[in-house]
Order: structure tokens, then C-alpha cells, then sequence
């Protein structure tokens, strides 16, 4: 640690002490040999990790101020992720760069570099297709929710549309039709209905957690995929597409909502 701050050791060690007697609490045990970090501590740590994130991308972000970056761009996101998590990230977005105007394109189909429906996509997939170029955001989890008083051996809710060729989809068709009741398209419907007591579900984690009415269901299965901010290659080659595209993927990655 001295030596990423460039201080002396001692001088770090101060610095801890201090911090404990200003908050009044023990963060490290200290052991013959050095320090450990206690269980207490690792919130904190947590914490301090997503605010050096979040400075890193102010440090990427701040030398485009003042460029003249404006125009308008159409970006299309599922409706997971333009409920939940864009709206952030847009008025920071109208904050660093005021001449931007987007258009947001409202859809759970994957992307498919032949049939654009917009400049740039946020979207779930393990892989970008062929004919696409773009940057891996972050990762997002999914799990199963239910809210209380509905047992986890009930029947689970389904994937209807194109929600069925998310990652979740092979593991619901191995489901027999009698472990399945009512479905929907779109997982915020889904998180209502597991919010009425209609059945447990398969959600993202960032749904889920963000639900008072739903507690994750110990034990269920688990599934990962990735957040991919794209575009056609053709248009990377333009400035502002890339500072765009470059602006939401690190905003996502320093989203303390999903896992990195």
C-alpha cells in the first residue's frame, strides 16, 4: 500500500489508526506479521473499491468536456436495463456532455447487426454476433426470487418471447410444463407477478434486488451473461460514437448494481 501511495509505510499505518479512532471502530487485526482486513471491514472496502472506479471514469470522461460532442443518437436496450439502470447513467450523460440527445429504443429482441434499429446497443449477450464491435461492459447475474409466504417448490413463472433465448431459456425448456405457470415477455412483469405471490422467479439480480416484496430463493440455479455496449464497426470509426459507447460502458462497469 506504501508503495502504490508513495508515502512511507509507517505513514500508512498512521493513516489507518486515525480513520479507526475517527469512526470508532476496528477494521484490521493485526497479527505478528501484518495486517488482515476484519469481516466488518469488507463492506467498506466494497465501497471504496466502486468509488475508485467511479474516478476512473471521471478521469476518462473529463477531457471530452468541451469538445463539442453534440448530436442525436437512437441507443436500443431491453426494457430490464432502460427502466432500471439507464436512467443514471443518461443524466450523467446530460450533465458531461449537454448537446447530446438520445433516443431510447425500447426492446427484449437480440441484436442483429442486419437488422439495426438503432446507433448503439445495450444488450445482454454471452457473445457480441458477427458484426458487431463494441466494449464488455459488465456482467449480470440472474436468480430466483419469490416473495413471502410463496414456497420455492411452487410453480415458477416462464419466459415467454424473446425472453426465451436469454440464458435462461435452456434451462426452462429442461423444466416440465407442470413445474411452470403463468409467463411474460419482460422480466419487470415478471417481478410484479412474483411480487403478487403468483409464483417464485427467475430474475436479474438487479431486479430482484431492487424489489422489498422478493427475497432470493437459497439454492436455486444461477446464470451469467454479459452487458455489451455496441455498435456496427463502420461507425466505430466515428469520434463521437466512441466516446458514446466508451461514456456507458464504463458507467456500467462502476455500477455497484452489477457485479463487474
Amino acid at each position: 500500500a506504501a508503495r502504490e501511495l508513495g508515502v512511507n509505510h509507517a505513514t500508512v499505518l498512521r493513516r489507518i489508526t486515525a480513520l479507526e479512532a475517527a469512526q470508532g471502530v476496528t477494521l484490521f487485526d493485526r497479527p505478528p506479521g501484518g495486517y488482515r482486513l476484519r469481516p466488518e471491514g469488507r463492506d467498506l472496502l466494497a465501497a471504496l473499491n466502486s468509488m475508485g472506479e467511479t474516478v476512473e471514469h471521471l478521469e476518462r470522461v473529463l477531457p471530452t468536456i468541451g469538445k463539442g460532442l453534440e448530436g442525436s443518437f437512437r441507443i436500443t436496450t431491453t426494457d430490464s436495463i432502460a427502466d432500471l439502470l439507464m436512467p443514471r447513467h443518461l443524466a450523467d450523460l446530460q450533465r458531461v456532455h449537454s448537446n447530446l440527445h438520445v433516443e431510447m429504443v425500447v426492446s427484449n429482441i437480440p441484436m442483429d447487426p442486419k437488422r439495426p434499429d438503432a446507433e448503439i446497443s445495450i444488450r445482454p449477450a454471452k457473445a457480441l454476433p458477427e458484426g458487431m464491435d463494441g466494449r464488455l461492459a459488465a456482467t449480470m447475474n440472474f436468480s430466483g426470487y419469490r416473495a413471502e409466504g410463496v414456497s420455492a417448490d411452487a410453480r415458477w413463472l416462464g419466459l415467454a418471447g424473446p425472453l426465451t433465448r436469454s440464458p435462461l431459456g435452456a434451462w426452462q425448456n429442461e423444466q416440465p410444463d407442470e413445474k411452470l405457470g403463468f409467463r411474460a415477455d419482460r422480466f419487470g412483469t415478471l417481478a410484479r407477478m412474483a411480487e403478487a405471490g403468483l409464483g417464485p422467479a427467475m430474475l436479474p439480480d438487479f431486479i430482484g434486488a431492487a424489489s422489498d416484496a422478493l427475497h432470493p430463493i437459497r439454492d436455486s440455479p444461477t446464470f451469467t451473461t454479459n452487458i455489451w455496449v455496441a455498435t456496427h464497426p463502420d461507425l466505430m470509426r466515428a469520434e463521437r460514437v466512441r466516446v458514446v459507447i466508451d461514456f456507458f460502458a464504463d458507467a456500467l462497469a462502476a455500477d455497484p448494481r452489477l457485479p463487474g
